[in-house]
This record gives structure tokens, C-alpha cells and sequence, in this order.
């Protein structure tokens, strides 16, 4: 009897030598199906570039009696800051390039001409979270007008406020360009209060492409 009970347990001691490496198998297998950590892989940025060129037909403008109009040399310091992209309640700080690490005030000459006509300006390039957008807002100022030999004053009206909403839809995808191209009309713009001109800051979204 002992010997008949001894056999039948080296019997069951040998199949599970046999079996146990499948039985394992088949465990880890279930195991690596159902395990789920609930970290999902986080999608990979687009790029907003936001692009500005002052309108080309705006060259002349009326200083006291006399008209004048734009030539090489001539000058409007325009300063863009504080740019971001919403969507809905949420916002994308915007960053003058790639390898910016904090947001900067730059003075861009809008007046500056590049092979016959005002140069486009890429004024923000930055990685932003992929979506939909529906609204541009950026810090617009300007303070000194130099045409020839006469130098204006520039500054806002008293009440008006320092940045300025563009409603524009546009969509952010990975790994792609989202362009926004702006246009100002400096001269336009202008308006003769004694002895300065206010800035009005005639601007448009003049289109939005992606590539």
C-alpha cells in the first residue's frame, strides 16, 4: 500500500515537472493581456509659427500738409509680446523660437522693405499641444515713427487695452506647421492727436495654412 501511494506521488511530482513551464507560460501570457498601468502615450506636439508683414499698399501718409511716402531707411518700430493660442477656456503660451526658453518683447520695423516690399517677419515659432484653436491674442505697441528727416511720437489711445484678440479657427496636428499670417497697416494705423499720433492698430488675420 505504502509502496502503490509512494508511486502515485513521483507520478504526479514528474507531470508537474512536465506541465509547469506551460502552465507558466500561459499565466505570464494572461498576466501581459491584462495588465493596464492607465498611462496613455502622450501625443506629440505641432508647431504655431505667426508670421507678420505690413500691408504693401500702405506707403504714404499726411504729416501737417504734405504727403510722404515710404523709402528705404524710413522706420515704425512695432512691439509684439505676451502671444498665446486658446482653446476654449485653455491657452498655449507662444515663444519667439524653438529654443526659446521664456517669452520676450521684440521690436520688429515693419517699414523695412526686402526685395521691394515690407519684409514678413516670423515673429513666433513654438511647439504647442495638438487641437483645435479658436482665437490668436497677442501685445501689440508701437512708439516712434521715422520717415526722412521727421520723427513722430507714436502711442495707444488711453483707453485701449494692451493685447488684441484675432478670432481665428485653426488646428494644431503632430509633428506639422500650423502657419498664421498677419497683416498690419502701419500708416493707416495712424491718427494726429497735436502733437503725436495715436496707433490704432489696423491688423487682420490674412490666412492660415498648414505643412
Amino acid at each position: 500500500m505504502k509502496e502503490a501511494r509512494a508511486i502515485s506521488n513521483l507520478n504526479a511530482l514528474v507531470m508537474t515537472q512536465k506541465y509547469f513551464p506551460i502552465l507558466l507560460s500561459i499565466a505570464l501570457a494572461a498576466g501581459v493581456v491584462t495588465c493596464n498601468t492607465g498611462v496613455e502615450e502622450s501625443p506629440q506636439p505641432g508647431i504655431v509659427r505667426v508670421t507678420l508683414q505690413a500691408n504693401p499698399a500702405d506707403t504714404t501718409i499726411l504729416i501737417l500738409t504734405d504727403t510722404v511716402r515710404v523709402t528705404d531707411g524710413d522706420s515704425m518700430g512695432v512691439t509684439i509680446f505676451q502671444g498665446k493660442v486658446f482653446s476654449g477656456a485653455k491657452f498655449a503660451t507662444l515663444f519667439q523660437s524653438l529654443t526659446s526658453y521664456r517669452p520676450e518683447d521684440i521690436t520688429y520695423n515693419v517699414l523695412k522693405r526686402d526685395i521691394g516690399t515690407y519684409k514678413t517677419y516670423p515673429v513666433y515659432e513654438s511647439y504647442v499641444p495638438p487641437g483645435d484653436y479658436t482665437k490668436l491674442q497677442i501685445g501689440v505697441t508701437a512708439t516712434l515713427l521715422k520717415l526722412r528727416e521727421v520723427a513722430v511720437s507714436l502711442q495707444l489711445r488711453p483707453n485701449d487695452p494692451l493685447l488684441l484678440d484675432f478670432d481665428v479657427g485653426f488646428q494644431v496636428s503632430e509633428n506639422k506647421i500650423t502657419e498664421i499670417m498677419l497683416q498690419i497697416d502701419p500708416l493707416r494705423s495712424l491718427t494726429r492727436y497735436r502733437d503725436l499720433y495715436y496707433f490704432e492698430r489696423k491688423m487682420r488675420v490674412l490666412g492660415v495654412r498648414q505643412f
